[in-house]
């Protein structure tokens, strides 16, 4: 299992088009992949899930933590870090 914390620098936070292109990502994996919102303390939601991305309400600046679980969790891991750090730029 591998976790991570990472920032949400996107202006429009994880919302619309970042949400749908982070669902899209994690989706691309077997891996058991789960999202929090650290800033306001959430509980883990299903990270392939676009209406649990969207009920976190994660706006830019906010911290998230991942937990990846699977065969492919590392190069989940590096796909979804690379996908938030570039502020979700395809």
């Amino acid at each position: 299992m591998i976790e991570v914390e990472l920032t949400v620098k996107s202006e429009q936070g994880l919302h619309a088009r970042p949400a749908d292109l982070f669902v899209r990502a994690a989706n691309r994996f077997q891996s058991e992949i789960r999202i929090r919102n650290l800033t306001n303390g959430s509980e883990y939601v299903n990270a392939k899930s676009i209406l649990k991305i969207l009920s976190l309400g994660v706006y830019s600046g906010f911290k998230i933590q991942l937990t990846l679980d699977g065969s492919d969790e590392t190069e989940a891991v590096e796909v979804i870090t690379a996908l938030v750090n570039s502020n979700f730029k395809e």
